[in-house]
């Protein structure tokens, strides 16, 4: 093992969850509009308007994934102070 991570081994996490949290981003801005498409194309083929729900859908989807992503980029901002 390092001396460094001998030392303080709680630093070495810290840096995998924050290496951790940055991978996820993507994931989180791609996985947001597609669930929100496929969700509300089915929310919307219930009440008739299939074109018009995948439109909201992919709006709520979107706003979703900005949102999730400014806290895990929060997160990752208190992590490395």
């Amino acid at each position: 093992m390092p001396d460094a991570v001998k030392e303080n081994p709680q630093a070495l996490f810290r840096q995998i969850r924050v290496a951790m949290l940055a991978v996820a981003l993507p994931f989180v801005m791609a996985v947001g509009p597609i669930v929100g498409y496929f969700v509300g194309g089915w929310i919307g083929g219930q009440v008739g308007h299939d074109a018009a729900g995948r439109l909201a859908g992919l709006a709520f989807g979107a706003a979703a994934g900005v949102h999730q992503t400014i806290l895990i980029i929060r997160r990752i901002v208190r992590e490395t102070r």
